[in-house]
């Protein structure tokens, strides 16, 4: 049956064309980028189910052996040394059939914005006193600011140096859990954790978690789309302000009830289809000796950073 020209005709009509701000807000835009961002996060799975070399990997000891090398990366105090690990993580999520642009922008995404203003006071020499790289603000005089006192305002080579080695740490570790989250699906990890003893709400809490925080970020959407169509004319004056602080207030306490009442409704739906305190899977997790050549080569590489970190 052919499809008639009004409904396929890709126009629109002029009351639709109407548009209150034309460019989307501040509050569009980050609402839109958070759901996107979810939705990048969920549908990731995609790659968990490919035939990579990580993916054959059992979870349990992925998740051991990565857990591992965090913690190695964590003590290691030479920036070559983590450039290698960062150089590790980049080849075995080719070998897993990761797209390397994808992992690449993944990790460093938020790297940038958390860790450098976390480590960005300590390059100054109020902070971290050494040799200055560049002096920004010189003074005649001694200045005290609280339990401070300095000449001038410079960027030390001590402070630099530890700023690049905070953020190759943490982008060496998020590498790290990225490609555990990459090529593992989300029930496997959460399997495993019970396996080792984590206790069950904590891995319930955090599954179901991960499972509705995408539907509440739908739901915040879906309020904002609803009052965005039901306005005609935006009120810029400090009155109309007022008026839309007073509604986003009411907002997030219509999000806290309607998810206090949806995890009443899921807690009732699960427990109408059998649900017993206990998650079950039917995965089994068996080790094969992929699995024994993978560990036996982890530990060999953590080992090699220690011993090249540390020389005896």
């Amino acid at each position: 049956m052919k499809i008639p020209d009004w409904l396929s005709d890709g126009t629109t009509c002029p009351c639709c064309a109407v548009s209150v701000g034309g460019k989307r807000n501040f509050v569009e835009k980050t609402l839109v980028e958070i759901a996107s961002m979810m939705e990048r996060s969920i549908f990731s799975e995609k790659y968990s189910s490919s035939k990579g070399f990580l993916q054959s990997i059992d979870p349990r000891v992925k998740l051991i052996t990565i857990l591992l090398l965090i913690v190695t990366t964590s003590f290691v105090t030479k920036i070559e040394i983590i450039l290698g690990i960062y150089v590790f993580t980049l080849f075995f999520a080719y070998l897993s059939k990761v797209d390397l642009f994808f992992f690449i922008k993944r990790v460093w995404l938020f790297i940038p914005i958390f860790s450098g203003i976390v480590v960005f006071p300590a390059m100054f020499n109020v902070v971290t006193p050494g040799e200055p790289l560049v002096t920004l603000v010189h003074f005649n005089s001694t200045v005290q600011l609280w339990i401070f006192q300095f000449t001038e305002i410079s960027i030390t080579k001590e402070g630099a140096l530890g700023a690049l080695l905070f953020i190759s740490r943490v982008a060496a570790s998020v590498s790290l859990i990225v490609l555990l989250t990459l090529t593992t699906r989300w029930a496997d990890i959460m399997k495993s954790l019970r396996t080792l003893g984590v206790p069950q709400i904590f891995v319930m809490v955090l599954s179901m978690t991960y499972q509705y925080i995408f539907l509440l970020v739908r739901v915040v959407q879906e309020m904002h789309l609803a009052k965005k169509s039901r306005t005609i004319k935006t009120d810029r004056t400090g009155e109309g302000i007022k008026k839309e602080q007073n509604w986003v207030a009411s907002r997030i306490g219509t999000v806290l009830m309607k998810s206090y009442k949806m995890s009443d409704e899921i807690h009732s739906a699960m427990i109408s289809r059998g649900f017993h305190d206990e998650i079950k899977s039917h995965e089994t997790f068996r080790i094969r000796n992929i699995d024994r050549i993978w560990t036996g080569f982890s530990l060999a590489f953590i080992t090699g950073v220690i011993l090249l970190n540390y020389p005896v």
